[in-house]
Order: C-alpha cells, then sequence, then structure tokens
C-alpha cells in the first residue's frame, strides 16, 4: 500500500512467503523512509520460515539499524480476528526485548472493510483486549488491503492508504532508536517473559 505498487512478496498461502527481511526505500515529503519487511513470526514447526532464524535475522537487523539510522517506528501488522498468543508474543518480542519500548508503535489490522458503520469500529471495540494484554500503541489504522472481487473494495484501499500513510508521517521519531550495548543474555532476563 505505501510503495504504490506490487512490490513486497504477499500470499494467502498457508505458509510463509518472506524468508529474510527486505529494504523499500519510499521517498515522501522530500524524506527517504527506509521501510524493513520482516519474515513473519509463528508458523508450525513445519512452516517455510524457521522461527529460530527469523528471530535471529529480526535481531540482526535492530543491531545494524542500530550501527546506521536507528529504528524510527515499528509497525504491526495483523490481520483482524483473535488476539492469538502468537500476536502477544511478537509484540512482546519487538516492542520489549528488541526495542526496550523506546520506539513508537503502531498496529495497523487488515481485513475490516466488512466492520460496520466503520473499518475502525473493530479497533473501537477491542482495544481494550490489546491494553488487558499490555499491548499498548501510539497509534493505529483499520484497513482494506485486497481489492477484492473486480475492485469492489477500491474506495476502502483509498481510505486506508491514506489512514496508513497518515501514522507512518506523523509517529515516525526524527531521531532513530539505538541499542547502547547489549549484554548476552540481558533480553530474556530483564525483557521476556519467562514462556518466549
Amino acid at each position: 500500500m505505501i510503495l504504490g505498487s506490487d512490490q513486497a512478496k504477499v500470499s494467502n498461502r498457508a505458509l510463509g512467503e518472506t524468508f529474510e527481511t527486505t529494504v523499500y526505500p519510499v521517498e515522501r515529503f522530500g524524506n527517504t523512509y527506509n521501510l524493513h519487511d520482516t519474515a513473519g513470526l509463528g508458523e508450525h514447526s513445519g512452516g517455510t520460515v524457521d522461527s529460530a532464524k527469523a528471530v535471529g535475522n529480526l535481531y540482526r537487523l535492530v543491531i545494524n539499524l542500530s550501527h546506521s539510522g536507528g529504528v524510527n517506528l515499528l509497525v504491526f501488522v495483523i490481520k483482524r480476528g483473535r488476539l492469538t498468543d502468537t500476536i502477544h508474543k511478537n509484540y512482546i518480542l519487538f516492542y520489549r526485548a528488541f526495542c526496550d519500548t523506546k520506539v513508537p508503535v503502531v498496529i495497523i489490522v487488515t481485513g475490516c472493510e466488512d466492520v460496520e458503520p466503520t473499518m475502525d469500529a473493530w479497533w473501537t471495540e477491542n482495544k481494550q483486549w490489546f491494553t488487558q494484554a499490555g499491548m499498548t500503541f501510539d497509534d493505529h489504522a483499520c484497513v482494506c488491503a485486497f481489492a477484492g472481487i473486480k475492485g469492489r473494495n477500491r474506495d476502502y484501499i483509498q481510505e486506508s492508504l491514506i489512514a496508513v500513510k497518515q501514522r507512518v508521517l506523523q509517529r515516525c521519531a526524527p531521531n532513530g532508536w539505538k541499542i547502547v550495548s547489549f549484554q548476552p543474555g540481558s533480553f530474556k532476563s530483564q525483557n521476556l517473559p519467562d514462556h518466549l
């Protein structure tokens, strides 16, 4: 949606398509934003994206970004539905463990085109469950990311595109957060619950 073309590999298949992080530079208002599409987490053990390898790649990404401009924003994308243990664990991993709660984070909820009276009503009805799970966000957008049969969702996609771009532009920190120091095991002992 943000790129304005079908550059990022996506799929409705049961197994993941993104195996490692891919960077997509985007020019907006005279600034360059580097969007990092990361491997999905939470596939079953027979999936195509090895969870341990994906976590290692994500941590290396944060380290590499810390040596350059830092991390300016986390965009947490989920499909509309139940708040699962996997969604919760991924939030803890990215926001608390990797970024020490120091980076702005927005949630984008896809698949909201049939929510009434507006797509945003889903967040209004469900935000409390995220809050109770300790998942806080600086902003949110409930969106439609699929044109559907014969483009029937075209207006929803344009509305969604505007909402997502606004969240990225408004919430992106001007100065990137960087890991200052790392002690082996510090994430496990300080930032992650024992069950992760």
